[in-house]
């Protein structure tokens, strides 16, 4: 169990909401409290960074209002298209792929973060998007940006926004069907996002926030640990219903966003104290997670949990437009898994490689071994005769 041991939290679902002097910012903790933070369109504003500095803040994360609302109806359109309603069967020919590739590779072992995980997101996001990228690069943009956001700078990754760039300039010469085309053939025919022009900082904006949110390799590792360390992946593999139920509580126990971050647009009462107009707030996803009031026994991984509205996605207007997309990744990747990569099993002498953040958390290494088809049978990692 000390696999997954996360450092102890400064915080729980029980904290009553205050002001941090470290964090600089007001902490709120009970999923109730979260809830009426996330809900409160009137009250807080997602628009805390400067977007005209970093096109990273241009997308529809960190909009409010209209121009939130212009900017996610853009990418739903998209993801709405004809091609996208058959993604399902486009997503597993994709997963099965990729897992016959690590079982023919005959290793038995495998880092299901950066062997799996990775991989599959760069395919998943040429498949959905339209986009081919560079997987590791893209990953390393990604933790720039998380590692800036978490000591409160702008990322400021110019190499990412020159990519982007370059990539607008071939679509305008050469349009394709996919999602930079799309947003360019909305840009020419005059769309406008909160009464103004779509902007090439929108356009970079709008792809880079779906690009970063499918490269998050941390639920699959967490699920499949989970799993591992509590003696479920044999039955896993009988019950379907068990594998949607372990994705479900890796993503309420190990958010990718602790936080979310708001400002106060006005004086605003929550939880029995007043957070001053201005004031950044932290909605804490990880205590309200695990408040005991929505959660019973709420440390304990129980794939059985109903109901679990956890808030991992985030809450109301700004709930993840790809959530769906997330959690069919997962089943169908286990599932292949399970079937294809034979006595499946936690690695227990490989490190399971974390980072904790105050706004992002990650998971970098997750190890595993399986039996691989040798010439004269199973066999596992070390190239014994595997079990019957």
């Amino acid at each position: 169990m000390t696999v997954l041991q996360k450092p102890a939290l400064t915080w729980t679902a029980a904290t009553p909401v205050h002001f941090d002097e470290t964090a600089r910012a007001w902490i709120v903790c009970s999923h109730a409290n979260v809830e009426f933070v996330l809900l409160g369109s009137d009250d807080f504003s997602y628009d805390i960074w400067d977007r005209r500095a970093d096109p990273v803040f241009a997308g529809m994360w960190t909009a409010d209002g209209q121009r939130h609302t212009d900017l996610r109806k853009l990418v739903k359109d998209y993801l709405q298209v004809r091609r996208v309603q058959a993604l399902s069967s486009t997503i597993e020919g994709i997963v099965e792929a990729l897992v016959d590739e690590v079982a023919a590779a005959g290793t038995g072992t495998i880092d299901v973060v950066n062997d799996l995980a990775l991989p599959l997101a760069g395919r998943f996001v040429s498949a959905l998007l339209g986009l081919e990228l560079d997987t590791e690069r893209v990953v390393r943009w990604r933790r720039q940006q998380h590692s800036a956001i978490d000591a409160g700078r702008s990322p400021a990754i110019p190499d990412m926004w020159a990519y982007f760039e370059d990539l607008i300039a071939q679509r305008r010469r050469e349009p394709r069907a996919d999602l930079l085309s799309h947003l360019i053939a909305a840009q020419r025919d005059g769309y406008l996002v909160d009464g103004e022009p779509l902007s090439d900082w929108d356009l970079i904006g709008s792809a880079w926030s779906l690009v970063t949110a499918s490269t998050d390799g941390a639920p699959l590792g967490y699920a499949l640990i989970n799993l591992a360390v509590h003696g479920m992946l044999d039955r896993a593999r009988e019950e379907p219903d068990l594998v949607a139920g372990a994705v479900e509580e890796a993503l309420r126990l190990y958010p990718t966003m602790p936080a979310i971050q708001v400002r106060a647009k006005r004086d605003v009462a929550v939880g029995g104290a007043v957070i001053p107009a201005g004031q950044l707030v932290h909605a804490c996803l990880f205590t309200a997670n695990l408040d005991p009031a929505r959660f019973p026994d709420p440390q304990r991984f129980d794939p059985s949990r109903t109901p679990n509205r956890h808030l991992t996605f985030g809450f109301g207007a700004h709930v993840c437009i790809g959530a769906h997309f997330a959690r069919l990744q997962l089943w169908l990747i286990i599932a292949a898994m399970l079937t294809k990569l034979p006595n499946l099993r936690l690695d227990t002498n490989r490190p399971v490689d974390h980072y904790y953040g105050r706004v992002f958390d990650a998971l970098y290494e997750a190890h595993f071994r399986f039996d691989a088809l040798g010439r004269t049978g199973l066999t596992d990692a070390d190239g014994t005769a595997a079990r019957a």
